[in-house]
């Protein structure tokens, strides 16, 4: 009996363990010693830390061990010095990473740092690319590429990625660069990409969760396509009554992706108030959404803003909406504009993210 149950016992640490992966860091500095570093573990989705460290170089010396569970990670130093945090941003391969890490002279917040990890080899390679296309665009420290501009960077350092297909520092890099742009033309081209990679990359964790995701969201987002049927959605409104859109059958409406936190959102209010109160005496309805869980303070600001439209929410944050994601939307403002026959006629993702045509559309479309 005791003998099955140790067995039992050490069958469940295995397979426990099995997706584990072991890493050491080993970092050196001439500038560092007796200084302490905060270390930083991030996940793949928003950057969360999952383990946050702080070291003292020792001799000039500092380690860290421990579990990944997956090969390589995102991960982060910190220094405070002279009052001020200066950081160098990296990737952890599974296995022995050997890091210099040295402080940067007075103007410079970014440690400077290199490592024989190939993961991290990666990672600098796409931010080599990102710093010489912005070059240009620098002013007080900070890079201003234009919108043009930043879908040139990141289909530059998507197609350099395709240069690592057996390389998991790739799928990494190129499931956080399917986080920088929703569009589905660059949707479609992250897809693109991960099919260019070895059946092994292709079959970890990661890689299957990027093909889910991005799959899905090309779904959504042809669904919520100009010409398209809109989707029917239940959803409370501010009174805790259920709302569904099939209630605006035959009217024209607008569905607006919103929340109380977004500074964008509260910018284009007031055009959008004013364009309902223009158009709403020739029938026009606006269902404004509120992505966010903070259930009191919708209630203010609906309050406070004189909001007399339809005030939705589903009582949850933006990240995991399920009836703004069936849309295609995972940025906010966004703005679908659906007629008589149920058609979506605009959408601002689409075509028109400044919602600088969204009248012109209200106009050809009620009149």
């Amino acid at each position: 009996m005791i003998k099955s149950l140790l067995t039992t016992i050490f069958l469940c640490f295995c397979l426990s363990g099995f997706s584990q992966y072991h890493f050491v860091i080993k970092a050196n500095s001439t500038t560092l010693s007796g200084r302490k570093v905060y270390f930083e573990l991030y996940n793949d989705k928003d950057f969360t830390p999952l383990r946050y460290d702080s070291l003292i170089f020792e001799n000039g010396q500092v380690r860290i061990d421990g579990q990944l569970d997956q090969f390589s990670r995102f991960a982060r130093f910190d220094v405070k010095d002279k009052g001020k945090s200066k950081y160098a941003s990296f990737v952890i391969d599974s296995g022995e990473n050997n890091i210099n890490l040295e402080l940067p002279d007075d103007t410079s917040r970014v440690l400077n740092l290199k490592s024989d990890a190939r993961g991290s080899h990666i990672y600098y390679e796409l931010n080599d690319i990102m710093i010489r296309k912005s070059e240009s665009t620098k002013a007080n420290g900070y890079y201003h590429p234009s919108r043009a501009l930043i879908m040139e960077i990141l289909n530059e350092q998507r197609k350099k990625l395709e240069e690592y297909p057996n390389d998991f520092g790739g799928i990494l890099g190129l499931y956080s660069l399917g986080r920088m742009d929703y569009t589905l033309g660059f949707t479609k081209d992250i897809l693109k990409t991960l099919s260019t990679f070895s059946d092994q990359m292709k079959n970890s964790a990661l890689a299957k969760k990027l093909y889910e995701e991005k799959t899905k969201l090309v779904n959504s987002l042809e669904t919520a396509k100009i010409g398209k049927q809109v989707l029917e959605f239940k959803v409370r409104d501010v009174k805790n009554q259920m709302f569904s859109n099939t209630e605006l059958k035959g009217q024209n409406y607008l569905i607006v992706f919103s929340a109380t936190w977004c500074g964008p959102c509260q910018e284009q209010l007031p055009m959008l108030k004013e364009m309902y109160h223009k158009y709403k005496s020739k029938g026009l309805k606006v269902v404004y959404f509120n992505n966010d869980g903070d259930v009191v303070r919708w209630k203010k600001h609906v309050q406070s803003n004189k909001l007399d439209w339809i005030n939705v929410s589903e009582r949850l944050k933006s990240s995991v909406s399920k009836i703004q994601k069936s849309f295609g939307v995972y940025a906010i403002p966004a703005c679908i504009l659906v007629n008589k026959a149920g058609t979506i006629v605009y959408n601002s993702d689409e075509i028109d993210t400044g919602l600088d045509q969204l009248e012109s559309y209200l106009m050809k479309t009620i009149g």
